[in-house]
């Protein structure tokens, strides 16, 4: 069977692994226009993702980011198993520090905004679709080493 989808980070092209975490899962078709189901596209996904947590692992912000949210599930269940009011209290301030990390993702910077950084450290255009995913840590890892 031929090829249909984009199985590694190293051949996905940047471009569509954003329009992918934007919600459309066609960009994980090597040919957009072939006809797939949602099934399909949900198993394709989830190997390229495992690819990318492979290279790449999870991020610091992303575990913290999930630490939380254990810490606020398990106060859910101390709370029904105790009842105690006080629970309660803990679980909202669990709330806010959660929605305090969500507001700051909201201001991250765009990948285009950081390709137009990228291109001019570079010194020429770095374009979305056809730099890999791969690539793009790589440039990003080596500007965090170089500033």
């Amino acid at each position: 069977m031929l090829e249909m989808f984009y199985e590694s980070i190293d051949e996905i092209p940047l471009y569509n692994w954003a329009k992918i975490n934007d919600g459309n899962l066609k960009f994980i078709l090597l040919n957009i226009d072939t006809e797939v189901n949602e099934l399909q596209l949900s198993e394709a996904w989830e190997k390229l993702y495992d690819d990318y947590i492979v290279k790449r692992g999870l991020s610091k912000h992303y575990k913290k980011l999930l630490t939380l949210m254990k810490q606020k599930t398990v106060l859910e269940c101390d709370y029904i198993i105790t009842g105690e009011l006080f629970k309660l209290t803990e679980i909202e301030i669990q709330e806010e520090k959660l929605r305090e990390m969500i507001q700051k993702d909201a201001v991250d910077i765009s990948i285009e905004k950081t390709l137009i950084y990228l291109s001019k450290w570079i010194g020429y255009r770095l374009d979305w679709k056809i730099i890999t995913l791969s690539e793009y840590y790589l440039i990003m890892e080596e500007y965090g080493k170089a500033n």
